[in-house]
């Protein structure tokens, strides 16, 4: 949780304005992977909007959170269903796995591309439109949030509104399978939807470290340094150098033993 978000906690707090009737009842399908952003629009879908909802999850097995984020999601899912009236609205999650939907070479081109302009741009945007694209993927929901210190650099290149609108920009072509329900709202306000409806218990639950050490986070990545500290208990930041160390040691020797084939 941000400082954005511990502002909206405090009791203090500028109540949110009402929010306008959701008159779209259909079927919400929502990437979710256990994170403040996604777990939100799961629980505003369900318990504000009161509209059913199909999760998706990609598998990567190279990402070191995977299991956690697994373990995160089906705890919020056993408490989230007592309190629907039907819990036939959160269906099943949909799993895929990435290695069986490799990219394109379009998609990795636009990819690539977005790097040349300088945008920073998470790995995990050009495999999940790899699944999507052969999937035949549209609106599905994607959560990236508002920032209280205005658009990132990659919104500016692929979005022309808050809304999502994609601009002309050949790499917003990446960003064609998806919808974006949150963009115009930051952290801190998700906080105060959440208090406000009475699942923040819920939402705190998130899980948002990407090199955990065992069951806890790191402390040491950029979502660790992100979020608010209240509460949480992180790794021993003696363990979690010394992993470092050993891991550096491990590419060390790698590197070596590489050189020393290629000598031969």
């Amino acid at each position: 949780m941000t400082a954005a978000e511990d502002h909206a906690l405090t009791e203090d707090a500028a109540p949110t304005a009402a929010a306008a009737p959701v008159t779209d009842h259909s079927p919400v399908r929502l990437l979710w992977t256990g994170g403040w952003d996604s777990s939100f629009r799961l629980m505003q879908a369900l318990l504000v909007d009161h509209r059913p909802v199909q999760p998706i999850y990609v598998v990567n097995p190279e990402r070191r959170s995977t299991l956690l984020e697994l373990s995160t999601m089906s705890r919020m899912r056993e408490q989230l269903l007592q309190r629907l009236d039907d819990p036939a609205m959160l269906a099943p999650t949909e799993l895929h796995l990435r290695w069986d939907f490799p990219p394109s070479e379009e998609l990795q081109a636009l990819n690539a591309s977005i790097l040349r302009h300088g945008v920073w741009i998470g790995s995990q945007y050009v495999y999940l439109a790899g699944v999507a694209e052969k999937l035949g993927w549209s609106n599905v929901e994607v959560c990236m949030q508002a920032h209280d210190d205005g658009p990132t650099a990659l919104h500016r290149l692929v979005f022309t509104d808050d809304r999502g609108t994609l601009s002309s920009a050949p790499e917003a072509q990446m960003f064609r399978f998806w919808s974006f329900p949150v963009l115009r709202t930051t952290k801190g306000e998700m906080a105060a939807i959440a208090r406000d409806h009475g699942f923040l218990d819920l939402l705190s639950q998130r899980w948002f470290c990407h090199d955990p050490l065992g069951d806890l986070p790191c402390g040491q990545c950029r979502p660790c340094q992100l979020t608010n500290r209240d509460g949480v208990t992180f790794a021993p930041p003696a363990l979690v150098l010394g992993r470092k160390v050993v891991r550096t040691q491990r590419r060390l020797t790698r590197a070596a033993r590489r050189r020393v084939r290629r000598a031969a």
